[in-house]
């Protein structure tokens, strides 16, 4: 997601430090003017692209008139505005309205899932192809009822949140699906929506998720669900522990095809494998920790995890295709 940030030059260094939890997203800040630019028409045009308008509340910035015009041109345009405060001031009356993160204590694990949720809530709404079709700026070719579009998977928790962030009911098909045993997950998912839509010939998804560990060239990657039944959580530990690098990433890869068009979209989230398993949760949760984090997900509660879930980055991509080529009902 493009996100313009509107700040006054004197919290810079604030801003900043607020922004780092926020490098899945495309972000645009004044310091990328170039000498010479026509300053001004390049905020317009940045405003216009921009998917969200963060705005950052300080007394200096709402004193500051460049705030109030680039805040004027985004409402003028329509843009969704999130307000975050980062230092104590009045709120304007026109501002209330608005739900606004508090974030003058600095960023704290709470402050940063609240912040993280809540650009996800703008994502969810900006790229829905049910509520925004080809708002992307490009025209939807085909049209595609939601009724029409299956999910094909053995998790009905796994369902439920597509469901929640597409906010429909899917078409849902609980097989277990064979799987190509590759360490691409990529290729395992491609392989698995092919038979998928074989088996229901409709316009398909499904999910394939994975730990993909440096130290051991990818693997277990697409055979994650294989290698985590065979060994066992506390035994892949002390395997890994046995090198001193424990990098990985988790992965999530949406596959879909409609007969015609097959799409993978990816979501990677890079951290480590703990030294043995803490926590609880589905499979791997419990050894993986993200970076940044010094907690496993097993160790996390839901919103914790979904702040940060690499199935969001990939849901996120897969809602703007289906957006820019479905006219979706």
């Amino acid at each position: 997601m493009k996100i313009f940030v509107s700040y006054a030059r004197a919290n810079k260094e604030t801003v900043l430090e607020i922004l780092q939890p926020l490098k899945s997203h495309t972000i645009w800040i004044d310091d990328r003017l170039n000498i010479g630019q026509d300053w001004w028409a390049v905020i317009e045009q940045e405003i216009a692209a921009c998917h969200c308008f963060l705005l950052a509340i300080t007394p200096q910035s709402l004193e500051s008139e460049y705030c109030q015009r680039e805040l004027d041109y985004a409402r003028k345009l329509n843009k969704p505005i999130a307000p975050i405060l980062i230092q104590p001031a009045t709120i304007p009356e026109d501002l209330h309205k608005l739900q606004l993160i508090d974030l003058c204590a600095g960023l704290t694990a709470t402050t940063t899932i609240a912040l993280l949720n809540g650009l996800f809530e703008i994502e969810r709404q900006v790229f829905n192809p049910l509520r925004n079709p080809g708002s992307n700026g490009e025209a939807p070719t085909q049209h595609l009822s939601i009724s029409d579009l299956y999910f094909v998977s053995v998790s009905r928790t796994k369902r439920l949140i597509y469901e929640q962030i597409l906010g429909a009911k899917l078409q849902f098909m609980p097989i277990e699906v064979d799987e190509l045993q590759r360490v691409d997950p990529v290729e395992v998912a491609s392989r698995k929506v092919v038979t998928a839509w074989q088996i229901v010939q409709k316009p398909v998804f499904v999910e394939q998720t994975a730990l993909a560990v440096r130290a051991w060239g990818g693997l277990p990657g697409g055979m994650t669900n294989v290698f985590t039944s065979a060994m066992g959580m506390g035994n892949l530990c002390r395997a890994l522990n046995a090198f001193d690098d424990h990098y990985a990433e988790a992965i999530s890869v949406i596959a879909f095809s409609d007969g015609d068009i097959r799409r993978t979209f990816v979501g990677a989230l890079p951290g480590e494998i703990a030294s043995r398993p803490r926590g609880e949760g589905y499979r791997w949760n419990p050894i993986f920790i993200p970076q940044g984090f010094d907690k496993t997900f097993g160790e996390m509660n839901e919103e914790e995890v979904l702040s940060i879930s690499m199935r969001r980055r990939a849901i996120v991509d897969f809602m703007r295709f289906l957006q820019s080529n479905y006219v979706l009902d």
